[in-house]
C-alpha cells in the first residue's frame, strides 16, 4: 500500500527510428495537499503495452500469451514469465506472517459512472485509515486482461503487504482497467493523498522501440 507517486515524465515519448502505430493513454496523477499534477502514458501496440514512467527496468506486457518481460537496461538483461508464474511467487509473499494487530484489507463495490465513454464501477479497498478507490471500467482500445499483468508483476517491497491477501484474488481476476483512482492515507493529523485519472486515449505514432524488447541476454 503505498501513495508514492511515479517520477515526473514527458507525457508522449518523443519519436526516434521506425514509427507504428498505437493507442496512447495518457494518465495524469496528482498529489495532496501539494496539488502536483504529472503525466505518463501507456502504450498499447497490437498484444504488447508498456507504460512509459518505467525507464531503465522496465516492464513489456504481452496480452496475447499473458506474460510480462522484465528489462533491465544498464544490466543489458531481460527475462520473461508467465502470469501463472508471477501470481505463484507474489500469493507466497502474501502469505508471509503479518503481527494480529495489523488490519487486513477488505474491499466493497460502491456506485457506478461513466468514464471515456464507457461504465465504471467504484471498488473500494480499505485498512485502517488507508482507502483505495478504484473505478474500473472495459473500454474497447484497452486489452483485457493488461491490468491483471500490470498489478501482479508491481513488487511487493512492503513487510506489510500480506494486508492485502484477501482483496488480491478480486483484483487480478477484474478484466477492466482502473480509469480513475484516489488513495488516500492518514498519518496523525496528517492526509496524504493521490488522484490519478485517465484524461484521453488516442491513436498515435510511437517509436516502435518501445513496445519491442531489446536483443539482450536472457
Amino acid at each position: 500500500m503505498t501513495c508514492k507517486p511515479a517520477p515526473p515524465q514527458p507525457a508522449t515519448p518523443a519519436a526516434s527510428g521506425p514509427q507504428i502505430r498505437a493507442t496512447v493513454v495518457t494518465i495524469r496523477t496528482t498529489t495532496l495537499p501539494e496539488n502536483k499534477s504529472i503525466t505518463h502514458t501507456l502504450v498499447i501496440a497490437g498484444d504488447h503495452a508498456r507504460a512509459t514512467n518505467e525507464h531503465d527496468t522496465w516492464r513489456l506486457y504481452d496480452t496475447k500469451a499473458n506474460t510480462v518481460t522484465y528489462v533491465d537496461d544498464i544490466a543489458k538483461t531481460i527475462r520473461t514469465e508467465t502470469l501463472a508464474q508471477i501470481v505463484k511467487r507474489r500469493h507466497g509473499a502474501l502469505a508471509n506472517a503479518l503481527p494480529e494487530h495489523y488490519p487486513r484489507a477488505t474491499l466493497t463495490h460502491g456506485t457506478k459512472r461513466t468514464l471515456q465513454g464507457v461504465t465504471a464501477e467504484q471498488s473500494i479497498i480499505t485498512a485502517a485509515t488507508f482507502r483505495h478507490e478504484l473505478w474500473l471500467g472495459e473500454h474497447p482500445a484497452i486489452p483485457r486482461g493488461l491490468f491483471a499483468l500490470m498489478h501482479a508483476s508491481e513488487p511487493l517491497s512492503s513487510p506489510l503487504a500480506p494486508m492485502m491477501r484477501d482483496v488480491e484474488e478480486p483484483l487480478l481476476a477484474t478484466r477492466a482497467f482502473p480509469l480513475a483512482e484516489h488513495i488516500e492515507m492518514t498519518f496523525g493529523n496528517s492526509k496524504i493523498a493521490v488522484d490519478r485519472e485517465v484524461v484521453s486515449i488516442a491513436q498515435q505514432n510511437v517509436p516502435a522501440s518501445l513496445v519491442t524488447v531489446p536483443a539482450y541476454r536472457r
